[in-house]
């Protein structure tokens, strides 16, 4: 199905052309118009998505064009080309509704970020639309217990207010559903509403995040903060109790004055905005703790509680029935029904994760019962990743062999009733543990290994595909990436956007590990792998296509703008599921003992990473440890880390044609004292990047990995070595 539709309006046939097989190729269809009438015409007609509108066209130029198209398509994204751009004509062109202004030649990278830009726009203002009307619909506060009411009390008094307005209960009772409600019932409804996650970025990226940030250097444009974008609608921080105490003086402050200004920036800002907040603790319990600024507290003179979903299971039959109506729409089934003891066992169960669980259960209830009522055994297998005994077909048997099935049935489900204990189980059969034992090994019974919830996971992939466009480490030339969604089951695969050849991304196909992990398939090759592939691992991505040139920009040296993509493009699960190897054994390569260079890894019920390293200054001893809670915790504490060097190592690797002024751009440099080019992020920072390229040449067996990993003195090859005695074992 194709992407979107895109109307390339430009004199010049053969430019027209070139565009068009660029963005078919992308999965866009495509329409040219040689001139400003004929593209009038052809939108007036059928309105495309995104429209590619060169300024220098005979007759009626671009201007004129776009004039006219806003006038009768106001919400059109339209895209002017030129051969010929001054500042000037740009800003006429954007003041006049222009969504982005590109120059000839055109550059692919620049091209398809334009594009892509504009389609993330035209979905957001699709969004707004459908966010009006899913408001009415489905994001509503469903329930009639009596803390619901009194939730929807609280909306009504609060919404037509400007004061702050926190919002706090448990993980899933609908924080962001209430702050989003709170922002449509009042009077900004028809202005922004942005969203600030204070949790998912160490403090640095965070600041820079909430104020935007002018670059020192001079070189790079100045970065716009999320205040600034929220103009005079709603800025609401999620997790405000995740701020550092840094950061809750200044927003403190901003309260207070109503002013802001960028980081390294003179011009004054005044906030119009409403603050709303969301928390998952009372803040008062915070600032007991001395997490939380007393004097921040008390500018939010309004709270609102959320409780938990088993204080209100009154609540749950409504809830379900929502649920039912929206998912059967959504997956175009007729609607569901669900029987009086499955809404019993839904109402026992005490939903850890509230709300947003109960919807997630009726999802996978949807499409694992195609047909007929939702009953109780249904629910049951999903809650409690439990299964109903399925009798034995017995036609064609004697009766000694039907016997002998059936009690090998029988004895399997009470082992299984009595997590096999073979004294309990056999109290119950009213037999001896020693008969009991014999039989289990006369019919050859074995114990599977439970699988739990980390062990079998959902495959992953983004809702929408992604650019960003960087920097090669090797090259140093300006590269770039292109995320593009996959279906289940088809795995990580790089592609080159020139010639289309592919390589997927396992163990494998890998060529090199010197200096940064490289695949080869046949004739395609792609460099500098580690970094995407360790977001990728974290964020749980299963299944994409990375079309690139023939290496992945590097951008900082750090992976902190891997992971912004990632979250840019938005994850969905997918009907696949993922098993992880689970390590039960220690498996080394190297020889362990201190000074020896070695990597091992060992069982661990989850992920984590320590790495040793021991050199002369400037590195010096660095021990850093990582464990794996999700995004936030590898965002803050390992995605910054930054590729380093020395710069003895420069001269060489020039010479060996690997780089060409990337190192210098965008790898922390070393000489023999120092570090020269930088200030560090972390004091650990040498160690922190080894656990960020481990944790990305780890995901190369295709599946995660449960197990801890402890590495001395390693790099890539060593990485690899160990990997390649995995797969041979698992």
């Amino acid at each position: 199905m194709p992407k979107g539709h895109i109307l390339v309006v430009d004199d010049e046939k053969n430019i027209g052309t070139s565009l068009e097989g660029i963005l078919t190729d992308e999965g866009y269809t495509v329409s040219k118009a040689l001139d400003g009438p004929q593209a009038l015409e052809m939108i007036k007609e059928l309105p495309p998505d995104v429209v590619l509108l060169d300024i220098w066209m005979p007759g009626m130029d671009g201007i004129e064009v776009l004039k006219n198209i806003k006038e009768f398509e106001r919400d059109l994204e339209v895209i002017i080309m030129s051969g010929h751009g001054t500042i000037e004509t740009a800003v006429r062109a954007l003041k006049l509704g222009a969504s982005d202004f590109i120059e000839k030649p055109l550059s692919m990278d620049v091209l398809l970020s334009a594009v892509n830009r504009a389609f993330e726009r035209r979905i957001l203002n699709k969004e707004k639309i459908e966010l009006k009307r899913e408001l009415v619909k489905r994001y509503k506060l469903v329930g009639k217990s009596e803390q619901i009411e009194r939730v929807r009390q609280l909306i009504n008094e609060v919404s037509n207010g400007s004061f702050p307005v926190l919002v706090y209960g448990e993980r899933g009772t609908g924080k962001e559903l209430v702050a989003r409600i709170i922002h449509d019932n009042g009077a900004k409804r028809e202005k922004p509403f942005v969203k600030i996650n204070c949790a998912a970025m160490n403090e640095e990226i965070l600041e820079q995040e909430i104020f935007g940030i002018n670059r020192e250097n001079g070189n790079s444009t100045p970065k716009r903060g999320k205040l600034e974008l929220a103009a005079d609608g709603t800025v609401f921080f999620d997790g405000i109790d995740k701020l550092s105490k840094n950061v809750q003086k200044k927003l403190l402050d901003l309260i207070k004055t109503r002013k802001f200004a960028r980081i390294n920036g003179k011009k004054v800002f005044s906030m119009k905005f409403r603050i709303l907040a969301a928390s998952e603790k009372d803040i008062s319990k915070a600032v007991q703790e001395d997490e939380f600024l007393p004097e921040l507290q008390k500018e939010f003179t309004t709270s609102i509680y959320l409780p938990p979903l088993r204080e209100r299971t009154e609540d749950i039959p409504d809830l379900v029935n929502c649920f039912i109506e929206d998912i059967s729409e959504d997956y175009g089934r007729g609607l569901r029904e669900i029987d009086d003891e499955a809404m019993a066992e839904l109402m026992l169960y005490k939903w850890p994760n509230n709300v947003k669980e109960l919807k997630n259960i009726l999802e996978r209830l949807a499409i694992s019962v195609p047909t007929g009522k939702i009953t109780d055994s249904d629910v049951r297998k999903i809650l409690r990743g439990g299964s109903d005994v399925k009798s034995f077909d017995y036609d064609g048997y004697s009766y000694k062999e039907a016997k002998k099935k059936w009690e090998k049935e029988y004895v399997t489900n009470i082992l299984k009733k009595n997590s096999w204990d073979l004294k309990k189980a056999a109290k119950e059969m009213g037999i001896s543990k020693k008969t009991l034992d014999k039989k289990v090994k006369a019919f050859g019974l074995m114990r599977k290994k439970k699988k739990t919830a980390s062990q079998v996971v959902y495959q992953k992939t983004l809702k929408t595909s992604v650019v960003l466009c960087g920097q090669g480490l090797h090259s140093g030339l300006k590269t770039g990436l292109i995320l593009v969604p996959q279906p289940p089951d088809t795995g990580i695969i790089f592609a080159n956007v020139s010639t289309g050849e592919t390589v997927e991304a396992n163990i494998d196909n890998v060529e090199s590990t010197e200096h940064a992990t490289s695949l080869k398939k046949g004739k395609s090759n792609v460099k500098t792998i580690e970094h995407i592939m360790a977001v990728l691992n974290i964020y749980g991505i299963n299944n994409l296509l990375i079309k690139i040139t023939d290496e992945v920009p590097i951008m900082d040296g750090s992976a902190v703008d891997f992971c912004e993509l990632i979250e840019d493009g938005g994850i969905i699960e997918q009907e696949g599921t993922c098993e992880a190897i689970v390590i039960d054994r220690e498996i080394v390569y190297g020889k362990v003992g201190k000074g020896s260079k070695y990597i091992k890894i060992e069982p661990y019920d989850g992920f984590a990473v320590k790495y040793i390293m021991d050199y002369p200054p400037p590195i010096g001893k660095q021990v850093a440890e990582f464990v794996s809670n999700g995004a936030e915790t590898f965002k803050k504490e390992i995605a910054p880390a930054r590729t380093f060097g020395f710069l003895k190592d420069v001269e060489y690797l020039e010479k060996k044609g690997l780089i060409s002024g990337g190192r210098l751009n965008n790898v922390v440099l070393l000489d023999n004292e120092k570090v020269i080019n930088t200030e560090l992020r972390f004091k650990d920072e040498f160690a922190r990047h080894k656990i960020l390229d481990i944790i990305g040449d780890f995901y190369l067996l295709g599946r995660p990995i449960r197990g801890k990993i402890t590495a001395n003195l390693t790099g890539h090859s060593e990485n690899i070595a160990l990997l390649r005695k995995i797969k041979s074992l698992y």
